[in-house]
């Protein structure tokens, strides 16, 4: 604190504190004590009972400090300081100047977020404009860290730790999801394991380091998700009693964003000032309430309005650029969006051929290749002759996948609504789903010509049955 000026500190915490909470205290009550405050309460002891003390010059204010509730405490206990700072740790061993820089705007991201969250305890829910305006630091940071990933594409050592935390940068979007943030978050999650496994692949005999980097960056999610189920289940909460964003920046003279740097410190800035007793706080102490000089209407609008419903996640990470590249042995085809005829000509059985982030496209395969992986897809076909290992589909919803030779597994994970078309070949193939529904299997019919499929449904429904204290588990054909 030897290079902070309190007194500027003191003044920014009591114009959040103070007209949010009316906890304002003009007596000398929960005040920091300094050579002029004993004279100063000398003075109001002797004033008369119904005096009314005025609200001294700005440079003299002095601030009382209130506790931040748990779901800020939790954040940045959990979040920030238990899992991103350590993060960003981790990372400066791994010596990558790129990746460094990655997640020193990963440290910087989730600080402007625990801003949003200590200043919506304390705000009423602002209209969308007002939203998207606080979520405008946010988007730029998202931003930023995929810029150094698109950057450096040439590091190909490096490629796939970039694009993992490019991938993992939007979960702080779940501020603006309404009423089911958490899966959200998981659906996040998911999106960042593809190259999660890779770099696990890749590493795990080489140096272990980086197989626990990859593990701390994922563990922030896995918090985050709790954090989030726990404090903000169907949405960020705001203070119903709180006064509008709009006419906190017209109180406030710094800036707002002045403001969040300053109490995103956390700990530092309050560390040496003083608990407040339940006494001294006017929303537990209703005479003190009487006495303040700050209207207790401070915040309430005269007609109240309609809250509209926030910027979707989406508009904070941007649109990202289409892909379709042969990197070594890997097909990647990323971000493609509206496209009817995306052809893979030439495939080898070495190849892997990886989708993600792509919409209402398709994707011909031509040629027997090792693999196919389809992450975060939507509205996405699939046609694919033959393929040695597996066909890997995860959240990727409303899909086509038509398999016109062989292919020994085909696993489907936390999908809906999909349509697969299998060949005479492929008959033996092996389909494990998890977590999906609405899935149908296209089975050519015997003795007719090709093109002539008999649509199957894939059971959904489970029975369980408690047997010897065991869980005897069977599957709920469909009837009909």
């Amino acid at each position: 604190m030897s290079n902070i000026n309190i007194s500027t500190v003191l003044k920014r915490l009591e114009a959040v504190t103070s007209r949010l909470e009316d906890l304002y205290e003009h007596s000398g009550k929960g005040t920091l004590q300094s050579s002029n405050a004993s004279a100063s309460a000398s003075t109001s002891a002797t004033a008369p009972a119904t005096s009314v003390t005025p609200l001294p010059p700005p440079d003299h204010v002095q601030a009382q400090v209130i506790e931040d509730p748990p779901s800020v405490v939790a954040y940045y206990e959990q979040i920030l300081k238990g899992k991103v700072q350590p993060f960003v740790k981790l990372t400066e061993t791994l010596a990558i100047p790129s990746v460094v820089e990655q997640a020193n705007l990963v440290e910087r991201l989730y600080t402007n977020l625990g801003g949003i969250i200590r200043l919506s305890a304390v705000c009423k829910k602002p209209e969308q404009a007002s939203f998207a305006e606080l979520l405008r630091d946010l988007q730029k940071d998202i931003e930023a860290i995929s810029t150094i990933k698109d950057s450096n594409r040439k590091e190909r050592d490096w490629l796939n730790h970039l694009t993992f935390v490019a991938e993992g940068s939007p979960v702080v979007a779940w501020i603006a999801v309404e009423n089911k943030p958490g899966p959200y978050v998981t659906d996040i999650k998911e999106a960042t394991q593809f190259y999660g496994n890779r770099i696990i692949k890749d590493f795990k005999e080489k140096n272990k380091a980086h197989v626990e980097w990859v593990k701390a960056f994922t563990s922030i999610f896995d918090d985050m998700k709790k954090y989030v189920m726990e404090y903000h289940t169907t949405g960020l909460v705001w203070n119903t009693k709180g006064i509008s964003i709009s006419e906190y920046k017209a109180s406030t003279p710094p800036a707002a964003t002045a403001v969040f740097a300053e109490l995103n410190r956390g700990a530092e800035v309050t560390k040496n000032l003083r608990k407040v007793d339940k006494s001294e706080m006017t929303h537990k102490n209703p005479t003190l309430r009487a006495s303040s000089t700050v209207p207790s209407t401070v915040g309430q609008s005269s007609a109240p309005k309609k809250p509209a419903r926030p910027a979707k996640p989406q508009a904070l990470m941007g649109k990202k650029p289409a892909k379709f590249a042969l990197e070594g042995n890997k097909w990647a085809i990323e971000y493609q969006e509206n496209e009817a005829a995306l052809i893979v000509e030439n495939a080898e059985l070495s190849h892997v051929v990886n989708l993600f982030g792509c919409k209402n496209s398709t994707v011909v395969i031509k040629g027997k290749v090792n693999a196919v992986t389809i992450v975060n897809c939507t509205k996405t076909s699939v046609l694919v002759e033959s393929v040695i290992s597996s066909v890997s589909m995860t959240n990727s919803p409303s899909f086509t996948l038509q398999i016109t030779g062989s292919a020994p597994t085909i696993q489907l994970d936390s999908t809906d609504s999909g349509q697969i078309f299998l060949s005479k070949d492929c008959l033996g193939v092996e389909i494990t789903t998890a977590k999906c529904s609405s899935i149908n299997i296209s089975l050519p019919v015997e003795g007719e010509e090709d093109g002539i499929f008999e649509e199957k449904p894939v059971p959904e429904m489970l029975l369980t049955k408690i047997k010897d204290g065991k869980l005897i588990t069977t599957v709920v054909e469909h009837v009909g």
